[in-house]
């Protein structure tokens, strides 16, 4: 995560390649509405954050922008075309879905040939793309075997890698990073960025806020159909206006090394450790130095790692309370 920050965009200066106005759809016998008057923008070769908790409607907004699903009411444009209209975005856009989307039968190899069938590449120009979607996904030692037996990681790799044969310019990325191991999740964050450097928008689907801050431009955080927040990255983390530090102690504070730490307003999770507020490295300092006239010290810290996470967990209970 410790890659440098893509390049940043102007949003107000872009035009927008995806534009949301006014979306709302509800599925047919359901008490409430899926998604309620949606608005949203996306920036050429911008990477989009959509998030929100399970049932928040981010697959069913995903389903809209990719023309699978027709909304109620509202507008959806993406390179100025309606999704359900627009057979030019077929050729233009691709998803990677949360599912596996190949035969787990086929090697890799033939999964691959089977979807440039599909996309109708021709023999010249699928061979180039097969080159260039396997290196970036890194599979070439893999394509000979059957995708039934590639770990969890692999497969995602592969579901990427089938998504990018069609060298889309719009790829939506629906949690393409769950429950894989550390190596892929790295090979496909590093797909994602130099994507980015290649120009491709992307509207990416996460629980991982780490993954987002560290390769997002702009957010926007839906909760129960509604957009509750939407900006830049910048203006998210604006919202929180302070750095987390995260302290796991040598041992258990008493009452008095709590009261040290009050200026720092620390919120005690168990009697070894604490969240505290501290604007710069030497709020850090103070606060080590605070612990050991009290005789304790930091067994495990953490800074600035999750950020995002407490400005999006609270707009969450903001939403809830209201």
């Amino acid at each position: 995560m410790n890659s440098p920050r893509p390049r940043k965009h102007d949003m107000a200066s872009t035009p927008p390649l995806v534009q949301v106005e006014g979306l709302t759809h509800r599925y047919p016998g359901a008490g409430v509405d899926a998604l309620r008057a949606v608005d949203f923008r996306v920036a050429e070769g911008e990477v989009h954050g959509l998030l929100g908790p399970n049932g928040a409607g981010k697959s069913t907004l995903l389903a809209i922008l990719t023309g699978t699903l027709r909304p109620d009411r509202g507008q959806v444009r993406v390179d100025g075309l309606d999704p359900r209209h627009g057979r030019r975005l077929r050729g233009i856009s691709a998803i990677v879905p949360q599912e596996y989307a190949f035969y787990p039968a086929l090697s890799g190899r033939e999964n691959l040939a089977f979807f440039g069938g599909v996309y109708g590449l021709p023999r010249r120009l699928y061979r180039e793309r097969l080159a260039w979607c396997t290196d970036i996904c890194q599979l070439g030692e893999v394509l000979e075997r059957p995708a039934r037996v590639y770990s969890g990681g692999l497969k995602r790799r592969l579901n990427l890698a089938i998504a990018l044969l069609n060298r889309p310019r719009i790829l939506y990325l629906d949690e393409p990073t769950v429950g894989i191991d550390a190596h892929s999740r790295q090979t496909i964050l590093g797909a994602i960025r130099t994507l980015r450097e290649q120009g491709t928008t992307m509207i990416y689907t996460s629980h991982y806020m780490e993954e987002v801050e560290a390769i997002c431009d702009s957010l926007t955080v839906i909760n129960a159909g509604q957009v509750i927040a939407s900006g830049t990255l910048e203006q998210m983390l604006g919202r929180l206006g302070i750095t987390r530090l995260y302290l796991e102690l040598s041992g258990a504070a008493d009452k008095q090394a709590q009261q040290a730490l009050a200026t720092w307003q620390a919120q005690w999770q168990a009697p070894d450790k604490v969240v505290l507020e501290a604007a710069d490295s030497s709020d850090i300092v103070r606060i080590l130095q605070a612990l050991a006239q009290h005789g304790l010290s930091a067994r495990r810290l953490r800074y600035g790692i999750s950020r995002l996470e407490a400005v999006y967990m609270q707009l969450l209970e903001d939403t809830e309370a209201s």
